[in-house]
Protein backbone atom coordinates (compact mmCIF):
# COMPACT_ATOMS: atom_id res chain seq x y z
CA UNK A 1 0.00 0.00 0.00
CA UNK A 2 1.34 3.43 -0.91
CA UNK A 3 2.28 5.64 2.02
CA UNK A 4 0.06 8.60 2.79
CA UNK A 5 1.15 12.01 1.56
CA UNK A 6 0.32 15.62 2.28
CA UNK A 7 -2.19 16.57 4.97
CA UNK A 8 -3.39 13.00 5.40
CA UNK A 9 0.09 11.84 6.40
CA UNK A 10 0.46 14.80 8.75
CA UNK A 11 -2.90 14.06 10.36
CA UNK A 12 -2.10 10.38 10.79
CA UNK A 13 1.30 11.24 12.21
CA UNK A 14 -0.15 13.70 14.68
CA UNK A 15 -2.77 11.19 15.82
CA UNK A 16 -0.02 8.65 16.48
CA UNK A 17 2.01 11.22 18.40
CA UNK A 18 -1.00 11.96 20.59
CA UNK A 19 -1.69 8.25 21.05
CA UNK A 20 1.90 7.68 22.18
CA UNK A 21 1.70 10.62 24.59
CA UNK A 22 -1.57 9.34 26.04
CA UNK A 23 -0.17 5.82 26.36
CA UNK A 24 2.92 7.05 28.22
CA UNK A 25 0.76 8.95 30.70
CA UNK A 26 -1.62 6.02 31.20
CA UNK A 27 1.33 3.74 31.94
CA UNK A 28 2.70 6.26 34.43
CA UNK A 29 -0.43 7.11 36.42
CA UNK A 30 -3.52 5.28 35.18
CA UNK A 31 -6.14 6.49 32.74
CA UNK A 32 -8.46 8.05 35.32
CA UNK A 33 -5.68 10.41 36.41
CA UNK A 34 -4.79 11.52 32.86
CA UNK A 35 -6.13 14.90 31.72
CA UNK A 36 -6.38 15.89 28.07
CA UNK A 37 -4.34 19.00 28.85
CA UNK A 38 -1.50 16.75 30.06
CA UNK A 39 -1.55 14.80 26.82
CA UNK A 40 -1.39 18.05 24.86
CA UNK A 41 1.55 19.23 26.95
CA UNK A 42 3.38 15.88 26.58
CA UNK A 43 2.89 15.97 22.81
CA UNK A 44 3.82 19.65 22.54
CA UNK A 45 0.51 20.81 21.09
CA UNK A 46 -2.49 22.82 22.26
CA UNK A 47 -5.51 21.24 23.93
CA UNK A 48 -7.78 22.31 21.02
CA UNK A 49 -5.43 20.39 18.71
CA UNK A 50 -6.03 17.23 20.73
CA UNK A 51 -9.79 17.68 20.49
CA UNK A 52 -9.49 18.32 16.75
CA UNK A 53 -8.13 14.79 16.33
CA UNK A 54 -10.01 13.11 19.20
CA UNK A 55 -13.45 14.56 20.03
CA UNK A 56 -13.55 13.00 23.52
CA UNK A 57 -11.16 11.61 26.10
CA UNK A 58 -12.58 8.15 25.35
CA UNK A 59 -11.35 8.46 21.76
CA UNK A 60 -7.93 9.51 23.01
CA UNK A 61 -7.67 6.58 25.42
CA UNK A 62 -8.64 4.19 22.63
CA UNK A 63 -5.79 5.68 20.58
CA UNK A 64 -3.47 4.91 23.50
CA UNK A 65 -4.63 1.28 23.50
CA UNK A 66 -4.20 1.06 19.74
CA UNK A 67 -0.65 2.30 20.14
CA UNK A 68 -0.02 -0.33 22.81
CA UNK A 69 -1.47 -3.04 20.56
CA UNK A 70 0.74 -2.01 17.64
CA UNK A 71 3.76 -2.40 19.91
CA UNK A 72 2.74 -5.75 21.43
CA UNK A 73 0.48 -7.77 19.10
CA UNK A 74 2.53 -9.85 16.69
CA UNK A 75 2.45 -8.58 13.09
CA UNK A 76 1.48 -10.73 10.13
CA UNK A 77 4.20 -13.23 9.31
CA UNK A 78 5.54 -13.44 12.86
CA UNK A 79 2.77 -15.46 14.48
CA UNK A 80 4.96 -18.50 15.18
CA UNK A 81 5.36 -18.99 18.91
CA UNK A 82 2.36 -16.88 19.89
CA UNK A 83 0.71 -19.80 21.71
CA UNK A 84 3.81 -20.77 23.68
CA UNK A 85 4.31 -17.13 24.68
CA UNK A 86 0.76 -16.45 25.91
CA UNK A 87 1.36 -17.36 29.53
CA UNK A 88 4.51 -15.26 29.83
CA UNK A 89 2.84 -12.28 28.20
CA UNK A 90 -0.21 -12.55 30.42
CA UNK A 91 1.98 -12.69 33.52
CA UNK A 92 3.92 -9.63 32.40
CA UNK A 93 0.76 -7.84 31.32
CA UNK A 94 -1.09 -7.95 34.64
CA UNK A 95 1.95 -6.49 36.38
CA UNK A 96 1.44 -3.36 34.25
CA UNK A 97 -1.91 -2.82 35.93
CA UNK A 98 -2.80 0.47 34.29
CA UNK A 99 -3.06 -0.98 30.77
CA UNK A 100 -5.25 -4.03 31.60
CA UNK A 101 -7.41 -1.82 33.83
CA UNK A 102 -8.01 0.59 30.96
CA UNK A 103 -8.66 -2.30 28.58
CA UNK A 104 -11.14 -3.93 30.98
CA UNK A 105 -13.15 -0.72 31.29
CA UNK A 106 -12.98 -0.22 27.52
CA UNK A 107 -14.33 -3.72 26.89
CA UNK A 108 -17.20 -3.01 29.26
CA UNK A 109 -18.07 0.20 27.44
CA UNK A 110 -17.84 -1.54 24.06
CA UNK A 111 -21.07 -3.49 24.58
CA UNK A 112 -22.82 -0.26 23.61
CA UNK A 113 -22.73 -0.28 19.78
CA UNK A 114 -22.74 3.52 19.77
CA UNK A 115 -19.65 3.80 21.96
CA UNK A 116 -16.34 4.46 20.15
CA UNK A 117 -14.86 1.45 21.96
CA UNK A 118 -17.19 -0.94 20.11
CA UNK A 119 -15.31 -0.88 16.83
CA UNK A 120 -11.92 -0.87 18.52
CA UNK A 121 -12.60 -3.91 20.71
CA UNK A 122 -14.10 -5.94 17.87
CA UNK A 123 -11.14 -5.15 15.59
CA UNK A 124 -8.65 -5.83 18.36
CA UNK A 125 -10.15 -9.20 19.23
CA UNK A 126 -10.32 -10.22 15.57
CA UNK A 127 -6.67 -9.26 15.18
CA UNK A 128 -5.63 -11.24 18.26
CA UNK A 129 -7.68 -14.29 17.25
CA UNK A 130 -6.11 -14.19 13.80
CA UNK A 131 -2.62 -14.32 15.32
CA UNK A 132 -3.56 -17.21 17.62
CA UNK A 133 -5.37 -19.18 14.90
CA UNK A 134 -2.45 -18.74 12.50
CA UNK A 135 -0.04 -20.18 15.06
CA UNK A 136 -2.41 -23.07 15.77
CA UNK A 137 -2.48 -23.90 12.04
CA UNK A 138 1.32 -23.77 11.96
CA UNK A 139 1.44 -26.16 14.91
CA UNK A 140 -0.96 -28.43 13.00
CA UNK A 141 1.28 -28.30 9.92
CA UNK A 142 4.22 -29.29 12.12
CA UNK A 143 2.24 -32.20 13.60
CA UNK A 144 2.34 -30.66 17.09
CA UNK A 145 -1.42 -30.13 17.40
CA UNK A 146 -4.20 -32.46 16.15
CA UNK A 147 -5.09 -31.59 12.57
CA UNK A 148 -8.83 -32.04 13.09
CA UNK A 149 -8.98 -29.23 15.63
CA UNK A 150 -10.92 -26.11 14.54
CA UNK A 151 -8.18 -23.47 14.78
CA UNK A 152 -10.54 -20.50 14.70
CA UNK A 153 -12.77 -21.91 17.45
CA UNK A 154 -9.75 -22.78 19.59
CA UNK A 155 -8.32 -19.29 19.10
CA UNK A 156 -11.57 -17.70 20.25
CA UNK A 157 -11.64 -19.93 23.32
CA UNK A 158 -8.03 -19.20 24.30
CA UNK A 159 -8.45 -15.44 23.86
CA UNK A 160 -11.68 -15.45 25.88
CA UNK A 161 -9.96 -17.42 28.63
CA UNK A 162 -7.00 -15.03 28.67
CA UNK A 163 -9.19 -11.95 28.95
CA UNK A 164 -11.42 -13.56 31.57
CA UNK A 165 -8.45 -14.64 33.68
CA UNK A 166 -6.92 -11.19 33.37
CA UNK A 167 -10.13 -9.66 34.72
CA UNK A 168 -10.20 -12.13 37.62
CA UNK A 169 -6.57 -11.32 38.44
CA UNK A 170 -7.32 -7.59 38.48
CA UNK A 171 -10.33 -8.12 40.73
CA UNK A 172 -8.20 -10.18 43.11
CA UNK A 173 -6.94 -12.11 44.80
CA UNK A 174 -3.92 -12.51 42.55
CA UNK A 175 -3.03 -16.01 41.29
CA UNK A 176 -0.53 -17.62 38.93
CA UNK A 177 -2.10 -16.47 35.67
CA UNK A 178 0.71 -17.91 33.56
CA UNK A 179 0.20 -21.39 34.99
CA UNK A 180 -3.57 -21.14 34.44
CA UNK A 181 -3.25 -20.02 30.84
CA UNK A 182 -0.70 -22.71 30.05
CA UNK A 183 -2.98 -25.28 31.70
CA UNK A 184 -5.77 -24.17 29.33
CA UNK A 185 -3.46 -24.40 26.31
CA UNK A 186 -2.22 -27.86 27.27
CA UNK A 187 -5.72 -29.20 27.80
CA UNK A 188 -7.12 -27.70 24.61
CA UNK A 189 -4.20 -28.12 22.21
CA UNK A 190 -1.86 -30.57 23.92
CA UNK A 191 1.47 -30.09 25.66
CA UNK A 192 3.37 -29.77 22.36
CA UNK A 193 1.68 -26.42 21.76
CA UNK A 194 3.88 -24.94 24.49
CA UNK A 195 7.11 -26.00 22.76
CA UNK A 196 9.22 -23.48 20.78
CA UNK A 197 8.72 -23.68 17.02
CA UNK A 198 9.02 -21.65 13.83
CA UNK A 199 7.78 -21.68 10.27
CA UNK A 200 9.42 -24.25 8.01
CA UNK A 201 12.53 -22.71 6.44
CA UNK A 202 12.96 -20.05 9.09
CA UNK A 203 16.26 -19.95 11.00
CA UNK A 204 16.33 -21.20 14.58
CA UNK A 205 15.74 -18.35 17.07
CA UNK A 206 18.94 -17.09 18.67
CA UNK A 207 19.48 -17.84 22.33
Amino acid sequence: MASKRGPYAKTDGRRRELGRAALALVQEKGHRQVAVAEVADRAGVSEPTVFYHFPTKDHLLIAALEQFDDEHIRPEGLEAGAIADMGRRAEKGVRRRHIPQLYAETVGASVDPEHPANGYVRARQERSMRVIATDIRLLQDLGMVPGELDAAAAARTLLAAWEGLQLQWLQGPAFDIRAQIEWNIEHLLGANALEPHQRPGEPEPSS
